[in-house]
């Protein structure tokens, strides 16, 4: 019998969070005994435009009626999502893939029990479709700082789950042949399943490590690895134990988040709590990159730019000549995992200047890369995100440790300063 993944008759939100919480027990139950009954119910957190970047919030509906999605409101703040679904006989009609609930103007949930590679495929088109949505981007130096000040001290005898990637999909092979073809590997889902069905495995640097223990025996091991192998740097996905029950929610780097406890209540409330710490975050983020400092680059127009403090990512590894010209080469291409529009400038054999635009909301950026980082600036109003998903995709794909810098302050000690408006869960 095939899974009822939404409920039926929905009066309010609270069916919708009733429902989730029964199938989230069974599903639980599934996870314990090894055979899963259910999909995972997963929430995938998502940004729009604040107002208080001089932006104007589009209603919810409209932004997802742009995309093809029809959304039915359950009351002011949710949102039934019904979108073409095809089945497995080829017969297509529009059926409900999960809710949206807002929580902010500018960071909305999306709740699906659609499987795993078909979610998150939905969500990539979604935002591939639409410069009003985007991920929230929860670096490597973001879930490293989450761990550090509070998965770490949860308890040395509960579960933890670490998942470390990197990939060095522009790295040329010692023939000089390119040895992957990077707009492929921007496609996750289709990566994954080439690695698992026999695919291409090129000789490139390819870690993907995944450290599942006591959360006492992870940390007492996790600093001694990582100074010695550097792609341990490159943090994908932070279990956070469950604070009422078992199991717990794996939060991955594109801000999804999949519950594996057995209450979808507690995972609405560790959903909330990552809402409000990346919200803080990216406001701090804007309100260090947003100083004006007045700047004596002159567009290619001929007027005049005005940027802030400069947003700075070293690497901790030089880069070679090949594999700098690569990036430069695909790093603006339509489907780059940067998000980034711009035509890059040749200053030199190891410097690459772009007046840009991040195809988010398509705010400008000035952004300078070089074999041993990159310097950017947003101008008042250009959404921090921008760097988030710099930093991330870095991290993933060019280099794994790296330090990045908010004009003369460290990113992590202004991200560890911050205090959300609700720490706690809930």
């Amino acid at each position: 019998m095939e899974a009822v993944l939404t409920p039926t008759n929905v009066k309010d939100r609270f069916d919708v969070y009733r429902f989730f919480n029964g199938q989230a027990l069974t599903a639980k139950e599934g996870l314990d005994s090894r055979r899963l009954k259910l999909p995972l119910v997963k929430s995938f957190l998502l940004e729009h435009v604040s107002s208080r970047n001089g932006g104007t919030p589009k209603p919810v509906p409209q932004i997802f009626s742009d995309m093809g999605c029809s959304l039915q409101p359950v009351d002011d703040c949710f949102f039934t999502v019904k979108q073409p679904v095809t089945d497995e006989n080829g017969q297509t009609s529009v059926q409900p893939v999960g809710y949206i609930e807002t929580y902010h103007e500018r960071f909305f949930a999306f709740y699906t029990m659609e499987g795993s590679q078909e979610a998150k495929r939905r969500v990539d088109n979604w935002i591939k479709g639409s410069p009003d949505l985007d991920n929230a981007w929860f670096s490597s130096q973001l879930l490293q700082l989450l761990w550090d000040q509070d998965v770490s001290c949860r308890g040395d005898r509960k579960f933890g789950k670490m998942v470390f990637r990197h990939k060095s999909i522009f790295e040329v092979s010692d023939d000089g042949e390119d040895v992957s073809d990077a707009s492929d590997e921007f496609d996750s889902i289709r990566s994954e399943a080439s690695d698992e069905h026999g695919g291409p495995e090129p000789e490139q640097r390819n870690a993907n490590f995944t450290m599942g223990d006591r959360i006492g025996r992870i940390r007492g091991v996790l600093e001694n690895l990582q100074s010695e192998y550097s792609p341990l740097y490159a943090l994908y996905t932070l279990r956070f134990p469950s604070q009422t029950g078992r199991g717990g929610h794996d939060l991955y780097q594109h801000g999804q988040v999949t519950n594996r406890s057995d209450s979808f209540e507690d995972h609405r409330n560790v959903v909330r709590y990552l809402y409000r710490f990346y919200k803080s975050v990216l406001e701090a983020t804007e309100d260090v990159a947003w100083q004006e400092t007045e700047s004596d680059n002159l567009l290619s127009h001929g007027e005049s730019y005005r940027g802030g403090v400069p947003l700075i990512v070293t690497f901790d590894e030089e880069l070679d000549q090949e594999t700098f010209d690569r990036w430069m080469s695909l790093a603006f291409t339509k489907r780059n995992v940067f998000r980034l529009w711009g035509i890059p400038m040749r200053l030199g054999p190891g410097k690459v200047h772009v007046y840009g635009a991040d195809r988010h909301l398509w705010q400008p950026i000035d952004i300078e890369f070089s074999k041993r980082g990159v310097v950017a600036r947003l101008p008042k109003g250009t959404c921090g995100n921008t760097f988030h998903r710099l930093v991330t995709n870095i991290q993933h794909y060019v280099c794994p440790k790296v330090t990045a810098w908010l004009g003369n302050r460290e990113f992590r000690k202004v991200a560890g300063n911050v205090r959300s408006e609700d720490h706690g869960e809930g």
